[in-house]
């Protein structure tokens, strides 16, 4: 493996593939960390924490934040993930079975999949919008925005959020494209699996964790 791994960076053009890839990658990753303006990040951390280890919609909230390269638990630019452009692609791939023109299209080969492709990523800006919606309505409810955007800036903080959080989701789709043109593989899944390479190591700590405590509650220590 080891020797083919050698192999590849002697070749220019796969290696120039390769770095351009981790590239990408890295620059999904910085941006997974830049916070969105005005929540409290710590608060809404403790909220998600708490609402995941006590109900299963919080637990599937993870699970959908896991594989679709966002993050619920933290309000960041690109914490819509991919999720709009997923779900516009499923809808575009239903609709072609049951309209005729979509189909036709599909079958014209290479020209109409690439029309297809951007009606998609049409597609994707209304849904990105209409989750950011729903996600910041959900950061107020739980009282997680900063007292001072609350009172002083409530229209700002609507209007800068809901537009970060749709560029970050568009700007997402843009890199796994770049990806699949420049790079190796498959875009949007790389992106995804970064994310969930990236959280490998503390899904780890917590399983450790949770059963160092088990353990620890099934042999009480009795006094001697």
């Amino acid at each position: 493996m080891f020797k083919t791994l050698i192999n590849v960076f002697r070749i220019p053009e796969l290696r120039n593939k390769v770095l351009f890839t981790l590239f990408m990658l890295a620059v999904y990753r910085i941006g997974y960390h830049v916070p969105l303006m005005g929540v409290d990040q710590d608060a809404l951390l403790e909220k998600v924490k708490s609402q995941n280890e006590n109900t299963a919609a919080g637990r599937l909230a993870s699970y959908v934040s896991l594989f679709s390269g966002g993050n619920l638990q933290q309000s960041t630019i690109f914490g819509l993930g991919v999720m709009p452009y997923i779900s516009a692609s499923i809808i575009f791939q239903l609709l072609t079975t049951v309209m005729p023109s979509l189909e036709k299209l599909q079958k014209e080969g290479e020209t109409g999949r690439k029309k297809i492709q951007e009606w998609t990523r049409y597609a994707t800006v209304p849904l990105a919008i209409v989750q950011a919606m729903f996600w910041i309505k959900m950061f107020v409810g739980q009282g997680v925005v900063q007292a001072s955007m609350l009172n002083h800036h409530f229209g700002m903080f609507w209007t800068v959020s809901l537009f970060t959080l749709t560029a970050g989701c568009v700007f997402m789709m843009w890199l796994g494209e770049q990806i699949d043109e420049y790079g190796l593989g498959n875009g949007i899944s790389l992106l995804i699996l970064a994310g969930i390479v990236a959280r490998m190591p503390s899904a780890i700590g917590t399983l450790i964790q949770q059963y160092s405590t088990q353990g620890d509650a099934s042999h009480p220590i009795t006094p001697g």
